[in-house]
Parts: structure tokens; sequence; C-alpha cells
């Protein structure tokens, strides 16, 4: 049987119960004998056997866990105790452990009480797992502590994340002193003792934000006692917005501003978070519904990625992906397809799918050459027709098919025109600003000289 005894974080901090069953052992392993917890053993003239050799010639926390674990497992016939520093349910052995063999673990105090501030709750991890933890974040309102903070190098990499999530200014706790983030990596000694304590910070105080602060800021903002106008809002209220700020992020793509970006796509999620909250106060829906529906559906859209089907290539990830959607959404026909076309759509955007899903549906008959035809058929006999609105509609129509044909998405294409267009009737205006009336044949020239430039 292997019994596990947690020794808290100082000395002298094991419990009675954890007294009795060191005595009670045939074999007592102590994960490090390094600290100060280790005294009780020494005064009492306990025998015991410390892993901090294989501490010494582990490359890793992981090797080391497991390492350790073997050897217990070895000697489970016999009554043995293995005692860690803190509580004992937050040693990564002895959750390795765990999952083996039923153990009973004795617990001392937590890692918690290294903590400045009292709480009710708090979050602990290996600063291993902070590190291969892509995208790691948390609830800062939660005090959190990292431990397994034991050489310079892992405070290196610990730095660069926690000063992504909190800032480099931010005031840390290492080993019970007050630093900043940006100075983790430059404390003259790290040991198996070493852990890092972040207290709670308030959203009045911090620099950097994440996911839960403004979802908690959208909340206050629409608080009895908080905006009058954020109060009032509705779904429908702020569709313009939404629309109005894709367009503008939109617009800061295309110029390759990366500083309008950040600001774009923060308004982005601002709306989409606002709409969230909206749905909450109105029992609704709320923002894990959205994400949680938006999950599923990146992950059974992708069985290539999360299922057993592997694609090879980005035509058969697409393809993928259409089938995965295909089955998501219920499709059995092309109707099917075009009756979820939003009817908000702008009426190119709305061309463009109709004209995708046609293509996908083997719908489309015409070639390249008869397209152009009718092109050039409906401009030829435009003055004659009596429905001109009808006639330019096919028009653009055919372009649009056109384009697709040619693998050119029209609405890039007829933005980069607008734009050329707007600098060249900039030009040609300075250049006739001081006259009172234009001349049509300058004019001409003018637009003419600049075509060859635009």
């Amino acid at each position: 049987m292997i019994e596990v005894v947690g020794l808290g974080n100082n000395k002298n901090e094991i419990t009675l119960k954890g007294v009795d069953a060191i005595k009670n052992a045939e074999l007592v392993f102590l994960k490090t004998a390094l600290t100060e917890t280790v005294e009780y053993f020494r005064e009492n003239n306990i025998a015991y056997t410390s892993f901090d050799n294989i501490y010494e010639s582990s490359e890793s926390f992981d090797e080391l866990d497991n390492t350790i674990v073997d050897v217990l497992l070895k000697n489970k016939r016999k009554k043995v105790v293995f005692c860690v520093n803190g509580s004992g349910f937050e040693d990564r052995a002895v959750c390795i452990l765990a999952n083996k063999i039923k153990i009973n673990i004795i617990p001392s105090s937590s890692l918690a009480s290294m903590h400045k501030k009292p709480s009710t709750s708090f979050i602990q991890m290996s600063a291993y797992d902070v590190i291969s933890n892509n995208g790691f974040n948390y609830d800062t309102r939660l005090p959190l502590t990292i431990v397994d903070v034991d050489n310079k190098y892992i405070a290196s990499e610990l730095k660069l994340v926690l000063s992504n999530i909190l800032g480099d200014d931010q005031e840390i706790y290492f080993n019970s002193k007050l630093i900043k983030v940006y100075e983790l990596d430059r404390q003259r000694v790290y040991n198996y003792k070493s852990q890092i304590n972040i207290d709670p910070i308030n959203t009045l105080e911090k620099k950097r934000f994440n996911f839960i602060d403004l979802y908690l800021i959208m909340k206050r903002l629409r608080a009895k006692d908080g905006c009058p106008w954020d109060r009032v809002q509705t779904h429908k209220s702020i569709r313009e917005n939404l629309i109005e700020e894709a367009y503008e992020l939109v617009d800061a793509i295309d110029k390759e501003d990366i500083e309008n970006m950040i600001e774009e796509t923060g308004d982005m999620f601002m709306q989409c978070i606002f709409h969230c909250v909206i749905g909450e106060d109105s029992e609704e829906y709320n923002y894990e519904d959205a994400i949680s529906r938006l999950c599923q559906k990146l992950i059974f859209r992708h069985p290539h990625v999360f299922g057993e089907d592997k694609a090879l290539s980005t035509e058969a990830a697409l393809s993928s992906w259409d089938s995965a959607k295909a089955k998501e959404k219920n499709y059995t026909d092309i109707q099917s397809k075009i009756d979820k076309i939003p009817e908000a759509f702008p009426s190119l955007l709305k061309t463009k799918k109709v004209l995708s899903i046609s293509k996908k549906e083997n719908m489309l008959y015409r070639t390249q050459e008869e397209i152009i035809n009718d092109i050039e058929n409906i401009i030829k006999n435009i003055d004659n027709q009596e429905d001109k609105e009808i006639q330019f509609g096919k028009l653009l129509f055919n372009i649009v098919q056109l384009s697709m044909l040619q693998k050119i998405d029209p609405e890039i294409a007829l933005n980069e025109i607008v734009n050329k267009y707007i600098v060249k009737l900039y030009k040609i205006k300075a250049k006739l600003e001081k006259e009172k009336q234009i001349d049509k044949e300058k004019l001409k020239k003018l637009w003419e000289e600049l075509s060859s430039e635009y």
C-alpha cells in the first residue's frame, strides 16, 4: 500500500495524522530533501530516501515524476509513505501515481497558503504546463500559483507567457519576494521550491486584458447603474454597427495597417460580445452557447484534423469541409443550400454565393466565350431594350460569372478600380482647381494621361 503525506510548505507544517503514517511505514520516500520540510525527519532521526539524485539526472519534470512513480510501484507491496511538499494533492508525481493505483493522501497546508491574500479559490499549475499550453490564459480575478520554477530557462519562458497576459510591469511574487514580471529571469536562486504567486488583479489596474475582462466590462456597462446608452440597446439597434466594424476591419486588412487591424478586430470582438450579453440579459443565449456552437462546428467540419480522415492538400481539406458542412446543415439539394444564403447579403456577395453553389452542383453550363457574347449583345442592344434595369442586372450577373471563371474575386477587383479612380479624380481636380469652367477636351486629355499611370 502507498500513502502520500503532504508536508506543507515550511518546517513543522506536517499533520499529526501524517506523523502517524510515517511512524508506521516500512519505507519512507521524500520527493526532495532540499527544502526546510526535511527538518522534521532529521530532528526525529527518521530514515528516508529522497529522489534528489533522480532530480539531478532527469532532463524534464515528466522524466523525473515518471521515474519516481516507477520506483514507488516496485515497492507497493510494502507499507510505503511518499512525502511531498504542499498539500499532497497538487504534486505531479502523485497525480501520475493516482492514475495507476489506489492511494491514500494525508494532506497538509496547500500552496495557496503562500499567497499574501486569502481566497476561497485559486489556480495552481506547473511551470511546464503553463509553457507547453499554447494560448495559456486564466481568470485574473483568481489567485494563481505556478510551481516547478526550478531554473532560469523556465523562468525566462514563463516571463514571455506572463508578459503577454499581464504586461511587463505587473507585480508578482517570486518565493514571497515582490518583483515585476520582466524581472522573473533575473533572480539569484531557482530551485525545487521556487514558485510564483499572483494575487487577483483589479480590472481598472490592468494593462493587459483577456476575453473574460471584455465580457465583464460589457456586463458592467449593461448593469442598472451602467451606461444609459448601452442598457437600452437591442440586437436590431446595433446590427448596423456590426456591419460597419466588419467593413472597417476589411479596410485595415486591405491596407495592411496592423495597428488599425488590432483596433478593428477588437471592435469586432466588442460587437460579438455585446450581442451575447444582450442575449444573456433577455435569457435567449449567452457567450458560452455561441462559443460552444462555434467549437462544435469547427471540430465537426474538420474531420481531416480531429477525426480519422486525413487531408493531404488544400483541395482535399476544402472538400472535407464542404462534406461535413452539408451533413451538419442537412443540405439535401441545391435549393436547400441557396435558401440558407442570408437575405441581408449585398447583391454582389449574394451573386457570388449562388454561382459558387451552382458550380459545386455542376449546374453551370456556359463557356467563357458564350458569356462574353452575352455581355457584348446586352451592351450592343441596351438602348433598344424596354426594361433597362433587368438588362443591366443581366450584364452585371454575366460579369460576375466571367470573373469567377477567371478565378477573380469581383468585389476585390471592383474595389481596386474604384480606388484607382479616386486617385485619378483627386489629381485631375487639383489640376483644374483654378479654372472656372471645365473644358471637356482638356478633361478628356487629363483622364487619358492618368490612365497610363494608374
